[in-house]
């Protein structure tokens, strides 16, 4: 279900209502938010090319100049410029990663890719991330008890207007048939904007009270955990995902072909969403993954989650052939196993992680994955294939398959940090 006006006001509202009761809350997210305007800048200048036309050439970089006057002028406002202590030096990090992958997934979303140009994706960006201020800034200034935050914000504000008379003049230039959906764009704008409020919120909560991750956790519950703030190791991990949707496909579609009989009617579509739903995947995080990869410890650290989400799906199919002879009791029951691991693990990735286009992309995926599995029961229920021991046994194996890689990551992500560390400690 899409977020509301109303809900995302909401949740503005008691992220300002966190932040502005605390000068050092206030200038975590003062510290954020002049990060975001600094990346704009840079996105609004990496869009300078040569299909820009040369007459608005110097209004868009002095649009990319007032968006660093801004992270200046944010900047110069926050009540205590430095961190007190390391606690709260890593609650500014968290921050300012959650704002750095709404802003750079933004512009990475499915809809603003299909631009024809970069200036193309500089019109449509313009006209429709700016919203964010108005979102954020509106309700900051209403909030705040300072008097120089409010007039700073108030100003933020002015400009921001002018970037989008100025969105407009160039959208008219475009021709029809390279404009894309505004509706949508706004659309993603909205949900990425409220998954971003909500993290900070919940990050915010964990450091005001202190909270410390408890040891009973199960294998896949410490995974989740271990990559909500480690930008890196989620990139590679959502990158593995991708690669884990498509060999399900491949192995849902080869318990038929190695049968010689055609795949069944509603099979057709879902591997079709399933191959779909990699190249989402992998294309969210594919620019982070290329950097990321330059270091040989996360070169390694991909290996192992890719063998480990491979080793889970073959140990899991061939259970499930083992137990089944019928090939299209093998396709739903196998897919019911998956779906309601991806429902699981998917939802609480989207959750907890600091990464908001990869949550975006993530509840994106799971309004299919509410399709399938839909699908999935009602042909087991005409099927007469339901039976309360046999999903026991589905959920049971499934689980003991995942907890399996969930470890073997788990080990990955440790040898890496210990790299890390290690490297610190050397320089």
């Amino acid at each position: 279900m899409r977020t509301s006006i109303e809900q995302l006001y909401n949740s503005i509202n008691k992220l300002m209502s966190q932040v502005c009761k605390d000068p050092r809350l206030e200038s975590a997210l003062l510290t954020a938010l002049g990060h975001m305007e600094d990346l704009a800048a840079k996105q609004i200048l990496g869009n300078v090319s040569a299909s820009t036309p040369p007459q608005f050439l110097s209004e868009i970089r002095v649009h990319a100049e007032d968006e660093l006057r801004h992270r200046d002028a944010l900047w110069a406002v926050r009540p205590f410029a430095e961190a007190k202590d390391a606690r709260e030096l890593e609650l500014r990090r968290d921050l300012q990663g959650i704002a750095e992958s709404f802003t750079v997934g933004y512009f990475g979303n499915p809809i603003l890719i299909q631009a024809k140009s970069r200036f193309n994706a500089y019109v449509h960006g313009a006209l429709t991330i700016e919203q964010f201020p108005f979102q954020i800034y509106s309700c900051f200034i209403k909030a705040t008890y300072s008097e120089s935050v409010r007039s700073v914000l108030t100003s933020v504000l002015a400009d921001e207007k002018n970037h989008i008379q100025l969105g407009k003049k160039m959208m008219e230039t475009l021709p029809d048939t390279e404009k894309l959906c505004l509706t949508q764009l706004h659309t993603i704008e909205k949900e990425m904007c409220h998954k971003m409020v909500l993290r900070m919120s919940d990050v915010i909560s964990a450091y005001e009270n202190h909270l410390e991750r408890r040891d009973t956790l199960s294998a896949s519950e410490k995974l989740g955990h271990a990559l909500s703030a480690d930008a890196a190791a989620t990139s590679l991990w959502i990158y593995a995902l991708g690669d884990s949707e498509e060999l399900a496909a491949n192995h849902m579609q080869e318990i038929f072909r190695r049968r010689h009989l055609p795949l069944p009617a509603e099979m057709v579509e879902h591997v079709q969403d399933e191959k779909r739903h990699a190249q989402l995947l992998r294309q969210t995080v594919l620019l982070r993954r290329r950097k990321y990869l330059q270091q040989p410890k996360y070169k390694v650290l991909e290996v192992r989650m890719r063998k480990a989400t491979e080793r889970y799906l073959v140990t899991y199919f061939s259970h499930v052939m083992k137990k089944f002879s019928d090939p299209e009791e093998i396709y739903l029951y196998g897919a019911l196993g998956l779906e309601m691991r991806v429902f699981k693990h998917y939802a609480h990735l989207s959750e907890t992680t600091h990464s908001i286009d990869v949550a975006f992309i993530l509840d994106e995926i799971l309004k299919d994955e509410a399709e399938h599995t839909q699908m999935v029961h009602l042909r087991l229920r005409d099927r007469g294939y339901i039976k309360p021991e046999v999903l026991k046994w589905i959920r049971q194996t499934e689980e003991l398959c995942f907890e399996r890689a969930a470890s073997q990551v788990l080990g990955g992500l440790f040898c890496a940090r210990t790299w890390k560390e290690s490297a610190a400690e050397l320089v």
